[in-house]
């Protein structure tokens, strides 16, 4: 009656269990209370005796269970127990600390006195600043300070800061022993120093820079003679790409010639009344409209060579004094080279035609026209483009706006992988996208492989700082609260013999991150060792122990 009245639960979990196994499997098993229990005829006595193992091991884990619960009262192992402190008398145990109150720092303060405290560095933010105070660095020898401007570093971005007021790091998280870190599942790292950065990440797209793209077409109407070359071909700069039929160029130049003949006959003309002239045998008003029309003829032929320039083509001036016949068979094929004359069938006559030349060198990345289609002066026929050097127009959110300057380094991810470059901001917009709500700002990037391709998306990361000396640790030793932010020093003479195996809390400024690494502007310095893995049990026991209860010795 007296386990029963103490363990009732446990209890009645063993009835109910030894009653659940008692119950025959099947209704056919069903025997009278008077009729003894025995093996079935024709069934192995091994099989039997195997069904009741799994009942024995119920009554040994239960009997396991109850004995281990009366052992214990029913009560889990307290944290000292867990972090491998070894159990102390009743009258010798700081139930606050977790430690033998003649061990405990906190209730003993004479044993490990504290420093002097300086207070709240309002320039860092963290109080008790080792950056100003060095002398508080738990390291063996002469403290090495950070290698450049942290205060320039806090200002740059905005920072997560700490409540001055906040007082968890007036604590100190005390063991037992050395081996009792271990134990309690604790890891510690070393701050180190390595490279570090600041960086805003926006996305972007690859364009083909606008200045490096030509869209060729026709400038008379006419149509496709021939087609040099296919899509994706290299071009260079003033090559052909195709030859036009328009009967408007063939016009022109019956003009150029027309103009080239009446030119040498009001020439001839007037140089002759002029020496009729000058012996008195014609009047003088002859010798004046001869000099008119003469004049007449210049200007006509150099409209008509400025109406062969305005599609192109580049008119010899030595033409003006040459036969008719010879001035009309050299500009039959003007503008088009030897090589590709020889190209064309044999016997054609023609002066119509008129070439396609590309403006850049590049390549040809589009191309709308086959031979013997009719065109106009509205369709490109032709899109070359210079691949070497590209766009990149990233698009950065509004908040971010103000740190982005020209000459800002960026470096830049194709969303397929196929490449990585790094170039620098050249422009930015001074007007925010009333659609998007983003700042377009454009990076030339340099292409010479080719490697990057135009309307690709991927990733811009805007290097606002780079730092080859940034103060870091691991980002499971950074632990926070709603008024600041955390990491637990080891004590400097956590090793040495007969002295307490202490964690300092550190309040500090986190900077970057990158991947498992957090820098810490202000907080710690290099050669301190802090808390890692398992450190959130460090900020369970320093948020019990703020709460005051048990021996009061923090209070003064």
């Amino acid at each position: 009656m007296l386990l029963y009245r103490r363990y009732p639960r446990a209890l009645a979990l063993i009835q109910g269990t030894i009653m659940s196994s008692s119950l025959p499997a099947h209704p056919a098993d069903l025997h009278s209370p008077s009729s003894p229990r025995h093996v079935p005829a024709g069934r192995p006595w091994w099989r039997f005796v195997a069904n009741l193992i799994p009942n024995i091991v119920v009554f040994a884990l239960l009997a396991g269970v109850f004995y281990a619960g009366h052992r214990t009262g029913w009560k889990l192992p307290a944290f000292s127990t867990l972090a491998g402190q070894p159990p102390a008398a009743a009258d010798d145990w700081c139930s606050e600390h977790l430690v033998p109150e003649s061990q405990c720092v906190e209730c003993r303060k004479e044993l490990y006195p504290k420093p002097k405290p300086f207070g709240f560095c309002r320039e860092h933010g963290v109080a008790e600043c080792v950056i100003h105070h060095p002398e508080l660095a738990q390291v063996k020898g002469e403290p090495q300070l950070p290698k450049y401007d942290s205060l320039k570093a806090l200002a740059l971005l905005p920072r997560p800061e700490n409540n001055s007021r906040d007082t968890l790091h007036t604590n100190r998280i005390q063991f037992a022993s050395v081996e009792s870190i271990a134990r309690a599942g604790i890891e510690v790292d070393v701050v180190q120093e390595r490279p570090m950065q600041d960086v805003l990440t926006a996305n972007g797209e690859l364009q083909f820079a606008p200045t490096r793209v030509a869209h060729l077409a026709s400038r008379v109407p006419g149509s496709v003679a021939r087609v040099f070359k296919t899509l994706g071909e290299p071009v260079s700069p003033g090559e052909i790409l195709a030859l036009i039929d328009a009967g408007q160029v063939g016009q022109l130049k019956s003009q150029f010639v027309q103009a080239v003949v009446q030119l040498q006959l009001r020439q001839a003309t007037a140089e002759r009344l002029r020496t009729a002239g000058n012996s008195g045998a014609i009047a003088q008003k002859s010798v004046i409209e001869a000099d008119a029309a003469l004049q007449e003829a210049e200007v006509s032929l150099v409209s008509a060579r400025q109406a062969l320039a305005n599609l192109g083509f580049d008119v010899p001036g030595d033409l003006a004094g040459k036969d008719a016949k010879l001035v009309a068979e050299t500009i039959r094929f003007l503008g088009i080279p030897t090589s590709v004359i020889s190209s064309l069938p044999s016997g054609t006559q023609t002066a119509n035609l008129i070439p396609i030349r590309s403006t850049y060198g590049g390549v040809l990345v589009s191309s709308e026209v086959v031979a013997g289609e009719v065109v106009d002066t509205a369709s490109s026929l032709f899109t070359v483009a210079d691949p070497s050097q590209l766009w990149l127009m990233l698009n950065v959110r509004q908040e971010d706006a103000r740190y982005v300057t020209t000459g800002l380094p960026v470096v830049f991810r194709t969303d397929d992988g196929s490449g990585e470059v790094t170039s620098q901001v050249s422009w930015v917009s001074p007007a925010i996208d009333p659609q998007t709500r983003t700042l377009q700002v454009r990076v030339e990037v340099p292409n010479p492989t080719g490697m990057l391709r135009d309307k690709s998306y991927g990733t811009g990361t805007l290097l606002l700082r780079q730092e080859p000396n940034a103060i870091t640790v691991p980002k499971e030793a950074v632990q926070s609260t709603s008024d600041a932010h955390f990491v637990f020093v080891r004590d400097k003479s956590y090793f040495d013999k007969d002295t307490a195996k202490l964690f300092h809390v550190r309040q500090v400024r986190i900077g970057a991150k990158d991947g498992n690494s957090v820098e810490l502007l202000a907080g710690v310095l290099p050669g301190e060792v802090v808390a890692t893995k398992g450190s959130s049990v460090l900020l369970a026991q320093l948020l019990r122990n703020n709460l005051g209860a048990g021996c009061g010795c923090h209070e003064e």
